[in-house]
C-alpha cells in the first residue's frame, strides 16, 4: 500500500450517523472534525412552513497542517440580510460571548460548509470559538439561539431551544480538544 493511500485511509470519514466524524476536505487539504449531525433547536411558535421551526447548531474543528481552529456553525431558517444582527447563543441560560461571525465557509478556511444546509433559505453563520467555549458547550443542559426576525410589527428576537438531555455529542466533541 502506498504512503498516500495510508494517509488517506487515516482521514477516512466515519458514517454521518456516528457521533463524531473526521473527514478530509479535498479542496483545502484540511481535516475537519465535526458532529455526525448538527443539533436541532426548536421554536414553539406558529410559522407558515414546518421547516421554519428549526435552527441547527454544531461545532467543528479544522486542522490545516497542524494548525487547529474551532468554530461554531449555525443555520437559521430566516433569510437574513448581511447587515442584520447575528444570532446569539445561550448555554444553560447564559449568553456566550462570541466574536463577529462569517457568513460563508471561507471564514473557516473551507470552500464548503462542513454540514449540509438543512433548507435552501437558511442563513449560515460561522463563529470562531476557543477551547473554553467548546467546554461550555459540552456542559450544556439547555441550548438557546435567538435570531432577529422581521415581522409586520418590527424586528423581534425569536428563540429556538433544545434540552440536550442524554445527547453526549457535545461532550464527546470537547473531549477531543
Amino acid at each position: 500500500m502506498s504512503l498516500v493511500a495510508i494517509i488517506l485511509s487515516a482521514c477516512a470519514a466515519l458514517p454521518d450517523d456516528a457521533p463524531i466524524v473526521e473527514q478530509l476536505d479535498s479542496d483545502t487539504g484540511a481535516t475537519i472534525t465535526r458532529l455526525g449531525h448538527p443539533l436541532e433547536l426548536y421554536r414553539d411558535t406558529l410559522v407558515p412552513h414546518e421547516l421554519g421551526r428549526f435552527t441547527f447548531v454544531a461545532p467543528f474543528e479544522t486542522n490545516q497542517a497542524g494548525k487547529r481552529e474551532l468554530y461554531l456553525w449555525l443555520a437559521v431558517p430566516i433569510d437574513s440580510p448581511p447587515d442584520s444582527e447575528p444570532p446569539s447563543v445561550e448555554v444553560n441560560g447564559k449568553a456566550l460571548t462570541l466574536a463577529a461571525p462569517g457568513r460563508d465557509a471561507d471564514f473557516a478556511g473551507l470552500r464548503h460548509s462542513p454540514y449540509k444546509l438543512p433548507t435552501p433559505w437558511s442563513t449560515m453563520y460561522y463563529f470562531k470559538i476557543d477551547d473554553a467555549i467548546a467546554a461550555t458547550l459540552a456542559e450544556a443542559h439547555d441550548l438557546g439561539v435567538h435570531v432577529s426576525e422581521a415581522t409586520r410589527n418590527g424586528n423581534v428576537r425569536t428563540p429556538f431551544v433544545l434540552e440536550v438531555g442524554s445527547d453526549t455529542r457535545l461532550k464527546q466533541f470537547a473531549s477531543r480538544q
